[in-house]
């Protein structure tokens, strides 16, 4: 992946938009998540849609 490339974790240019949401696993771990992407197995939503400011916070928050 070149430098320039991003994925679908990265902070989009735009961070405005609702394109990521907070899952939680049984364990209560956080994850930050693309909208577009199913939510896996075993994790649930938790947070969002929401900008991925907002969502990380979120899972941050959830950290210690």
């Amino acid at each position: 992946m070149s430098a320039d490339t991003t994925g679908p974790f990265d902070a989009p240019c735009d961070d405005g938009a609702d394109g990521h949401l907070v899952l939680e696993n049984a364990d209560g771990r956080r994850s930050l998540w693309p909208v577009w992407r199913a939510v896996p197995a075993g994790w649930t939503a938790r947070f969002g849609p929401a900008s991925h400011a907002a969502c990380l916070r979120v899972v941050e928050a959830g950290r210690g």
